[in-house]
Order: C-alpha cells, then sequence, then structure tokens
C-alpha cells in the first residue's frame, strides 16, 4: 500500500460544551437563557447557596453551608460617584448647588443578573472543571456579558432625597450620604437631566439641590430600571 504522505491539517478533540459561553445559532434552533421582560433594581437583596468552590451541585448539601448575599445597595454604592459641578458659579454652589451623578449600568447589572442566575440556579451541575479557565463564576459572567446584556437597554430613574438640617445635626457641608432608608423617608426628585452613553454602560445624572446647602445636607438613593430589546 503506498502512502501519500499527507498530514492531517487538524486534529478533532472532545470538549465540554460549557467551554463556549456565546450562544451559537443554527438551522434547527438553539437554546436561549429565558430572561425578564424588565429588571428592577432596588433595595432587595438576593440569597443563594453554593459549595466552597463557587459550584452548585447539590442543594441539599449547599444549604447547609452559609448564604451568599448580594446587597443590592452596597453594589450599587461601589458603582456609582457624586460630585459638585465645578462649572457652576460661586452663589450656585453656596446656594441650590449642581450635583453630577454618574453611574456604571453595565457593572451593576451584570452584578444582578450574576446574583439572579444563582438564586435560581441556572448553571447547576456545571462544575469549574467544565469551562474553559476552570472558573464557573468567570464563565458565567462570560455568559451574561455575551448573550444577555445586549438584550437590554436602559429604560429609567428613581432617584431620592432626603434633606438633612445642618444647623440641628453635626453633618459638614455638601457631605451627602448613600442611605437606603431614604427609599423610605425620602422623596423623589422630579427635575433631574439625564444624559445615557451610546452602548447604555452608564448614565449622568444631573440635578440642582432645592433646599439651600448653607443650611441642608442630603440622603439620597437611586432605583434602576432596564427593558428587554
Amino acid at each position: 500500500m503506498r502512502k501519500n504522505y499527507i498530514s492531517p491539517e487538524f486534529k478533532y478533540k472532545k470538549v465540554y460544551g460549557t467551554y463556549n459561553m456565546r450562544e451559537e445559532s443554527s438551522f434547527f434552533g438553539s437554546k436561549m437563557l429565558e430572561i425578564e421582560d424588565s429588571i428592577t433594581i432596588d433595595s432587595d437583596n438576593l440569597i443563594y447557596y453554593q459549595n466552597l468552590n463557587s459550584e452548585q451541585i447539590d442543594l441539599s448539601t449547599e444549604n447547609t453551608l452559609t448564604p451568599y448575599i448580594y446587597n443590592v445597595s452596597t453594589d450599587k454604592e461601589k458603582n456609582h460617584t457624586i460630585v459638585i459641578d465645578e462649572s457652576q458659579t460661586e452663589f450656585d454652589k453656596n446656594n441650590n448647588t449642581k450635583w453630577i451623578l454618574d453611574i456604571n449600568l453595565n457593572q451593576i447589572l451584570t452584578n444582578y443578573i450574576f446574583a439572579k442566575l444563582k438564586e435560581h440556579r441556572t448553571f447547576e451541575g456545571v462544575g469549574n472543571k467544565l469551562t474553559n479557565y476552570n472558573d464557573v463564576n468567570f464563565a458565567m459572567q462570560e455568559y451574561i456579558s455575551k448573550n444577555v446584556l445586549n438584550r437590554y437597554k436602559y429604560s429609567k430613574l428613581e432617584l431620592y432625597i432626603k434633606y438633612n438640617d445642618l444647623r440641628s445635626q453635626n453633618i459638614l457641608k455638601y457631605k451627602n450620604a448613600w442611605n437606603v432608608d431614604t427609599l423610605k423617608t425620602g422623596k423623589i426628585l422630579k427635575k433631574i437631566q439625564t444624559e445615557t452613553a451610546y452602548d447604555y454602560s452608564t448614565i449622568k445624572v444631573k440635578f440642582d439641590q432645592e433646599q439651600p446647602s448653607s443650611k441642608y445636607t442630603f440622603y439620597y438613593y437611586f432605583n434602576l430600571f432596564f427593558e428587554k430589546i
């Protein structure tokens, strides 16, 4: 028998289907995560169970461990900044101060969806070794980034404000505080201006302090709303 000396250019090796976190469409259809029509990120924490390797394999064992809590308020606090608008006049600054709130929408939405997937055990049975980077949490974040984020767009924001009298409290001027209780004790600020990034990844919120800064500081909190595209 003659040899043709033609070596194969490719080698085929079986790999776990969970190595690829991008959902691929085919002629016969494909699987796709069923998502909610709308998402409201307010103050409700999410609780889920997993083993010490961040895997969700056996709920009966995992629910005997300390539960993981996704604190919505803490996450939103980490992913926003609030600063004084430096373009305003000194008179405005000392009276109805103009503020700029920058919010990282993508990061907050990603973290929220991640916790939701954990809560519903969407990736149950997927161990670290079944993922490309040997890390199921990283694989889930990659899945969200490639398949879920682009299916939502920012809808609206609710900004709650509660004013504090500087004359009766030991609070420094211009020192405003993030406080989840403002949802119950404060009021929604109606007069705001928003500038959303072209890819909906961030939003800039501009607003004026309605009470004079010489006499009042404030607590604040915000809710975020997203709609399915």
